[in-house]
């Protein structure tokens, strides 16, 4: 009963949101075709990428932290898969567990710079974890108008109700079935320079 309640209560908090959602057209053209996507953003905008849950299944993996703590309920509240990890702890296990998701028709979500940063910096995990499961990167860009920032160390960001969230789900990223390390670093380097991009131009307010 304590977790319904906690549920119900975040969805009334969310639904006080006002969202101005952008897809881009490769994004709902590959979902329609079946191609499973691994959606990633910074850890510090998590809570804000919760608007997207309506329009894609997706199992996300989420740290041992408080913020993290925060964050499981408001993504559970939609119905979605959580698995929790840490980079000490469950990690590779965490991966497993979302593969098994993603087996059965999920998209995934993670958090590119988690669990611990340094806060803006983009980990390989997510781009071994889309070249394991054969999908396609989406980046996740957000920016909000009225919001709580936390002291952790990437600044986690929570709205204030009624905030106005921008959410675009920009252009996909197609990687090479290469997990070479050499093939990853430039690809890594890649994905960093485009979501830097990205977030200097659309995430303005949270930077």
């Amino acid at each position: 009963m304590k977790g319904f309640l906690i549920r119900l209560i975040l969805r009334m908090y969310i639904s006080t949101f006002r969202h101005n959602l952008v897809i881009d057209e490769e994004v709902v053209k590959l979902a329609s075709d079946g191609k499973r996507l691994v959606f990633f953003c910074w850890h510090n905008q998590l809570a804000l990428s919760v608007g997207q849950s309506n329009r894609f299944k997706f199992v996300s993996m989420i740290s041992r932290s408080s913020d993290g703590d925060i964050l499981t309920p408001l993504v559970e509240s939609f119905g979605h898969a959580v698995v929790r990890a840490s980079s000490s702890k469950g990690a590779s296990a965490g991966v497993i567990e979302m593969l098994e998701y993603m087996d059965k028709g999920f998209h995934a979500a993670m958090a590119v710079d988690g669990p611990k940063g340094p806060k803006y910096k983009a980990k390989a995990g997510t781009l071994y974890l889309a070249k394991k499961a054969d999908c396609v990167l989406v980046p996740v860009i957000c920016d909000c108008t009225s919001f709580f920032r936390f002291g952790s160390w990437d600044n986690f960001i929570m709205p204030k109700p009624f905030a106005k969230i921008d959410l675009r789900l920009e252009t996909p990223i197609i990687l090479s079935d290469s997990v070479e390390k050499s093939v990853v670093n430039k690809e890594l380097a890649e994905v960093q320079n485009k979501i830097m991009e990205l977030t200097r131009v659309y995430s303005k307010n949270i930077i």
